[in-house]
């Protein structure tokens, strides 16, 4: 029997990986840098993609710059408002929707119902009249 060929290892090492993970975060803080419009633009992005330097803290620096985060970001009660809005007027959307869609099966039973009816009536002539042209038809022989 042959021997399989021995299976190497190809996975990096950790410090192999921290080192790539530690190049690749300084490529994009030089991007970031290139993009950003003043320091703290250039901080609250770095924040935001997660690529900040070691002792890098968002709120540190705005309460250095003497930037209120109120400011900065947008109140939640604005949002809330915003929210409730929307639920009502999806909510009276499906309210028309749901009414609409029971007209439709109410509808749709109606034409059911009558078209059933009118099938049996149909039948039951045909089969009144069918049962008479035999009678007569034995009644003539």
């Amino acid at each position: 029997m042959p021997v399989p060929p021995k299976v190497q290892d190809t996975r990096p090492n950790a410090e192999e990986i921290e080192a790539i993970e530690s190049e690749t975060a300084g490529n994009a803080r030089q991007i970031v840098s290139t993009y950003a419009e003043d320091f703290f633009d250039g901080v609250t992005l770095m924040c935001m993609l997660g690529i900040e330097p070691e002792g890098l803290v968002h709120r540190k620096v705005a309460e250095e710059l003497g930037i209120d985060q109120e400011e900065v970001e947008p109140k939640k009660t604005t949002k809330k408002t915003t929210k409730k809005t929307s639920k009502k007027s999806s909510k009276k959307a499906s309210k028309k929707s749901s009414k609409k869609a029971s007209k439709k099966s109410a509808k749709k039973t109606a034409k059911k119902t009558s078209k059933k009816t009118s099938k049996k009536t149909s039948k039951k002539t045909s089969k009144k009249t069918a049962k008479k042209s035999t009678k007569k038809t034995t009644k003539k022989s």
